[in-house]
């Protein structure tokens, strides 16, 4: 994180700041009363920090504008606008139009970001929502994404989004 922030500008007093408050975090707990000794924390940032979100958010803007200026992924055209992902907290929607083309490019984009912020992409959480009838290119990319992949529907931000504008 004090790598990401540095690259991004962050410096002096407002870098040295962060580092106090996020270099060798410890957690403690109190089990039955209680006190156990400090846990150190090797990932992440303090839960119930006023801080952790807004560093969390300047951290995967990393991720963000690395993807919406990779010229080999192609987003959606909506209006005058190409929109490639929307982003809200560590929730992320991608609306590539061939995904085909654009799948290598986004998986070196999020792997080279894993390595470097040390934030993984859960696997498991993530699913494509394929808005294709063509059984041939559905079978080619589920051998390519490592996601689950769904023709229905998907939930994102507890909104059900389907293929069909009338069943939103």
């Amino acid at each position: 994180m004090i790598k990401t922030l540095n690259k991004l500008g962050i410096e002096g007093n407002y870098l040295n700041i962060i580092k106090a408050v996020y270099d060798k975090p410890t957690a403690n707990i109190i089990l039955n009363g209680e006190k156990l000794n400090a846990i150190p924390l090797r990932t992440g940032t303090r839960q119930g920090c006023l801080l952790s979100p807004l560093l969390f958010n300047i951290v995967l803007e990393v991720l963000a504008r690395a993807i919406r200026q990779e010229k080999g992924i192609k987003g959606i055209q909506i209006g005058s606008e190409e929109v490639k992902l929307l982003l809200f907290a560590d929730d992320m929607i991608l609306y590539i139009e061939n995904p085909k083309e654009s799948i290598g490019k986004l998986l070196e984009i999020m792997n080279k970001y894993s390595k470097v912020a040390g934030y993984k992409i859960s696997l498991q959480k993530s699913v494509a929502l394929l808005y294709s009838n063509n059984k041939l290119t559905e079978r080619d990319l589920k051998n390519t994404i490592l996601f689950t992949i769904t023709t229905k529907r998907i939930k994102y931000l507890g909104i059900n989004l389907t293929k069909e504008v009338k069943d939103l």
